[in-house]
């Protein structure tokens, strides 16, 4: 087995949990097994690896630009689950959803802050109150 194939699959397991990139390659067949193992090698060995940001950082960057692209919901609902796992808050990650709406508009943010909500009540964290607006 390769190195990078190796440090990705440490680092993604760190994201994800125990055995999670092994998981990951084999939920695939045939050739998509190794688009899993490049996606595990490249993004986990090479990327995740680096130094310079902790997996917190990385996490919420990801859900950034992945709200920011759209229509990537079970990836969204993925490092939402990883974020949590790797020490973000509720509010961070939310936050991070909000801050987004400035770049990709409110229809992409809206869409991913509900999948965000629905998976942290359903990772059994508590969800921030909300900043009511006031006319004062």
């Amino acid at each position: 087995m390769n190195e990078r194939l190796e440090a990705g699959r440490y680092w993604f397991d760190q994201v994800y949990g125990e055995g999670r990139a092994e998981g990951l390659i084999d939920m695939q067949s045939g050739l998509a097994r190794d688009l899993a193992r490049l996606g595990i090698e490249v993004n986990f060995g090479d990327i995740y690896s680096r130094p310079g940001l902790t997996l917190a950082q990385r996490e919420l960057l990801s859900l950034a630009a992945l709200v920011a692209i759209g229509g990537l919901e079970p990836q969204v609902r993925g490092h939402t689950r990883g974020a949590v796992r790797v020490g973000c808050t509720a509010t961070e990650i939310l936050e991070t959803v909000i801050h987004t709406v400035q770049y990709c508009g409110f229809p992409r943010a809206l869409n991913a802050i509900r999948v965000v909500t629905d998976e942290l009540v359903e990772l059994g964290v508590e969800l921030p109150p909300g900043r009511e607006a006031t006319t004062d």
